[in-house]
Parts: C-alpha cells; sequence; structure tokens
C-alpha cells in the first residue's frame, strides 16, 4: 500500500512537473517569432467612435469615427480606414474626410491621409489635400502639401497651409493663387 501511494505522489509530482513545463514554453515565443509578436497589433476594431474632451472646461473638442481601427503596443499609433473627424466652434462646424488616418500622442494628433476633404458649411469652405495634420491639443489645422479651397466665389490653391480654427486664422504658403468670380452688377 506505501508503495502504490508513494507511485501515486511520483505520478503526480511528475505530471506536475511536464504541466511546468509545458506552461514555460508556451509563455515563450518560438525561435525567430519575436518580431512577430512585437508587430502585431493589440486592439482592431470596426465602426469605431471616440469623443475628446478638454481638461479645462470639459466641452467635446472632437468626434471621431472610423470604419477600422488597429493599435499597436509596440508604438504609440493607432491607424484608421475611412476617419471622419467632426469639429464644432463658434465659426460653424468642421468635417474632416479622408481614406486613412493616424493617431499620436495619446490622441492629441490626428493625420489624415489619402484624399483628405475638409468642409464647413456654414461659412461654405471646402478644401481637398493629400494629407492634414490635426492637433487638437491647440486646434491648429496644417497640410505639408498642395491644398485647394473653394469658396462660393472662387477657390485658392497652395503649397502648405496652416489654420488655426479657434481664432478663424488661415495662412497659405508657397505659390498662393486665388481665382474670384467677380459679383454680378
Amino acid at each position: 500500500m506505501k508503495r502504490q501511494g508513494l507511485l501515486s505522489a511520483t505520478g503526480i509530482l511528475m505530471l506536475g512537473l511536464v504541466m511546468l513545463m509545458t506552461l514555460h514554453e508556451w509563455d515563450s515565443t518560438l525561435p525567430g517569432q519575436d518580431n512577430a509578436v512585437m508587430m502585431a497589433p493589440a486592439i482592431i476594431a470596426d465602426d469605431v467612435t471616440a469623443r475628446a474632451f478638454s481638461e479645462k472646461d470639459g466641452t467635446l473638442q472632437y468626434h471621431l469615427t472610423a470604419d477600422n481601427l488597429v493599435q499597436f503596443d509596440h508604438n504609440p499609433l493607432t491607424e484608421m480606414e475611412a476617419p471622419v473627424l467632426v469639429m464644432a466652434n463658434d465659426k460653424g462646424s468642421w468635417t474632416i474626410t479622408s481614406e486613412q488616418g493616424t493617431v499620436e500622442d495619446n490622441g492629441d494628433l490626428i493625420t489624415f491621409l489619402g484624399k483628405v476633404n475638409v468642409d464647413n458649411p456654414t461659412q461654405k469652405v471646402n478644401l481637398d489635400t493629400d494629407e492634414l495634420r490635426f492637433n487638437s491639443d491647440t486646434n491648429i489645422a496644417t497640410t505639408p502639401g498642395e491644398v485647394e479651397m473653394t469658396f462660393d466665389s472662387g477657390q485658392t490653391r497652395a503649397g502648405a497651409l496652416e489654420a488655426d480654427l479657434d481664432k478663424g486664422i488661415l495662412n497659405l504658403k508657397q505659390g498662393v493663387k486665388s481665382e474670384f468670380e467677380a459679383p454680378a452688377s
């Protein structure tokens, strides 16, 4: 009887040892797979909606939606497909749409890429560019490349743009060309 108890205890001990070894192996990656694990997304989401509020007074800074979102652990970057950003201030509501987008700096920097369109129906302003960066902390939008703006009475092209959405100040740079229709008399 004592022998049977000793064999059972030894068997249980061996089983426990095998389990610990197996769990240890599962805890680590396969040889050569370290980089793949590091680059894998931490979060994948579809039909995403996010809102950011001001820390100063709690007002809504922006409302962001996207068809899909991928976030990584290895760098503080979130990638989006078909993002739509809506912001409102006393100058009206601004809507920014694009094919792709990224969010960095804890949501403070949103970059829109590929066929970017900015629309403000209140001011009847529409803007098209290939890349637009929006800093939600300062409420400033910039384009590093060419931009085309259309108004009720004409259009303007420029090599770059910086817009302070709170103050309503727009700076156009690098070869600015404007065409306006003369008012009918």
